[in-house]
């Protein structure tokens, strides 16, 4: 892998026009949007009600549980929730049904915050109790990783609203400050300044989110960035390949997208 220097070049972006499909409402307001592989998207309500929409906004499953600490989708076929009241994650099949579920273990975490898959068998854990970011393998319970978090960069991790692990990379978002970057073995890489985000997500090798009206991608392995103007679209923004998904409190409007 290559590493991730930051030297950032923005590239200059043409206006893009979307063209909308559809406004999904739904009843309940909108805890968070994710998408999978295949581009089908998840809404879940802090009501807890799950569903999946296809890409053009029909709906396909609908689901009533608990609302999640944080939801990954991955491929589709395999969901991802934790659940910090329990201190509990669980994978569930595509019509969200619990296929299997687990508490986590005292002798290695004390205080999960956070909890995220890394691959097939293992979990990133921001552990609260001794301000630690841990990769546990889930099969052999070990503990594979165990790096303390400077506290000159991250003061207190229960500030931490979500953690994704991508290409090799660890993710934090700091609602007010931006996205911590972590390598694998859970040093701090860099910072990014997006005080105003609530969210990020990944497309091919580009982190990417939105602000002002426009998507900011930065490549993870050339450290390039570029933007895509959205004018008038606000809102957690979410892409695809040929989908753009903007959710507001209680709506999510569905555009075509062609970056």
């Amino acid at each position: 892998m290559k590493v991730l220097s930051f030297l950032f070049l923005v590239f200059p972006f043409a206006l893009i026009a979307q063209t909308k499909i559809k406004t999904v409402e739904v009843s309940d307001t909108i805890q968070s949007i994710a998408i999978d592989r295949p581009g089908d998207l998840y809404v879940i309500t802090k009501g807890g009600h799950y569903q999946r929409f296809n890409e053009n906004g029909e709906l396909e499953i609908l689901y009533k549980h608990a609302p999640p600490t944080l939801f990954d989708p991955h491929d589709g076929s395999r969901l991802f929730a934790y659940y910090r009241p329990k201190q509990e994650y669980v994978y569930m099949n595509p019509s969200f049904e619990i296929s299997s579920g687990y508490r986590v273990d005292s002798a290695f975490v004390i205080q999960p915050w956070l909890i995220c898959p890394s691959g097939d068998h293992r979990l990133w854990v921001l552990d609260a109790a001794d301000h630690r970011l841990k990769k546990i393998n889930a099969q052999s319970t070990e503990v594979e990783v165990e790096a303390e978090i400077d506290l000159g960069v991250i003061s207190d991790v229960r500030s931490i609203s979500t953690m994704r692990d991508y290409q090799g990379f660890v993710f934090l978002l700091k609602p007010g400050v931006g996205i911590y970057i972590f390598s694998r073995m859970g040093k701090h890489v860099k910072t990014i300044e997006a005080p105003a985000i609530s969210s990020f997500n990944f497309i091919g090798q580009e982190l990417y989110y939105s602000e002002k009206e426009k998507i900011i991608l930065l490549d993870l392995f050339t450290a390039e960035t570029r933007e895509i103007p959205i004018p008038g679209i606000k809102g957690d923004v979410i892409i695809s390949e040929n989908r753009l998904f903007a959710a507001s409190p209680t709506s999510v409007t569905i555009y075509e997208f062609k970056p």
